[in-house]
């Protein structure tokens, strides 16, 4: 369920109190028939600088004054709307947005709540905010996504047109045995390692198992060994590209010296690279497509939202 990250992008997450606050200086703006009072616009600039660190210069607060009342402005027009559709949430869809939340960050309800209020927030209060992001997505599926379509066409022209964004980077897998080394270690003690490490490669290379041979050495020489992972080339340091150019899959590199040890590298498998299939990324390129038309249709839908509303900026 994409609700959370769906509609915190299309808005931000500012809730109106009521017009009738406990303290009312004037009118900040007049939005249809409801208002928005300079008493409500001061609480969330509160909010706001309370996140600050640094405290903004005059201009800059007036600059973040007029942001916030056209946020608030926006969000009183939404919920004009919302109320036009009849929209709803009910308790069902409250609790699977719920579970949701649990299962993407692995957490109880229990782990949720306190999360919740950890950020200073009651849950009951965090579950009015999730109703009202969930209604918000439920109008934009309404007014906007119902008029944006990809066709599969686009998709292929994209994918056309970007080949280099989908071009796989060669990798290789890598197993290693290592032979730590100190950095006061002497010329002589770094010899001596390199011929243990000699002697190990044969062993290697006789057959031997990899996790045998690094027990073999570890009580006296500290040897570990096991697998490194898979690579682009990119990411291994220079030493360890040099040394296994050439070397066969499921064959050893000589020993490969670096700051920090002596390393025999072998060479598991490689992978070539090539291009991603389009029937791989068919759908990625699909959703990418549709978010940026999204969000043009949510920017023109809300300036003729305004256009169509009265609303009297009063500041």
């Amino acid at each position: 369920m994409r609700l959370l990250g769906m509609t915190l992008l299309l808005f931000c997450s500012i809730g109106l109190s009521s017009a009738t606050a406990q303290v009312v200086s004037r009118i900040a703006a007049v939005v249809n028939k409801d208002i928005i009072t300079t008493y409500q616009l001061d609480q969330k600039l509160q909010e706001q600088l309370a996140k600050k660190e640094r405290q903004p210069s005059p201009a800059q607060l007036g600059a973040l004054r007029q942001e916030l009342l056209s946020r608030m402005i926006e969000e009183t027009l939404v919920q004009q709307r919302i109320r036009a559709l009849n929209l709803s949430v009910s308790e069902e869809e409250i609790e699977t947005a719920l579970l949701d939340v649990q299962q993407k960050n692995q957490m109880t309800r229990e782990a949720l709540e306190d999360a919740v209020q950890t950020q200073g927030l009651e849950f009951d209060a965090y579950r009015e905010n999730l109703s009202k992001q969930i209604l918000r997505y439920k109008l934009i599926s309404e007014e906007v996504r119902s008029q944006v379509d990809v066709s599969e066409g686009e998709v292929v022209e994209y994918y056309r047109a970007h080949l280099d964004d989908y071009r796989l980077a060669p990798e290789v897998q890598l197993s290693a045995i290592t032979f730590p080394i100190s950095e006061k270690a002497s010329a002589q003690e770094r010899q001596q390692i390199l011929n243990v490490a000699n002697d190990a490669l044969a062993l290697l290379r006789q057959d031997e198992e990899l996790e045998q041979v690094a027990s073999k050495y570890n009580e006296t020489y500290g040897a570990t060994g096991g697998e490194l992972g898979l690579f682009v080339y990119e990411e291994l340091v220079p030493e360890f590209v040099d040394a296994i150019n050439g070397v066969a899959d499921g064959a050893f590199s000589e020993p490969v010296q670096t700051a920090s040890g002596i390393h025999l590298l072998r060479v598991d498998k490689r992978l070539p690279g090539g291009l991603r299939q389009f029937d791989s990324v068919n759908h990625e390129i699909y959703q990418m497509i549709l978010d940026q038309k999204t969000d043009a249709r949510i920017k023109e839908w809300t300036r003729a939202l305004k256009t169509k509303s009265f609303i009297d900026i009063r500041l």
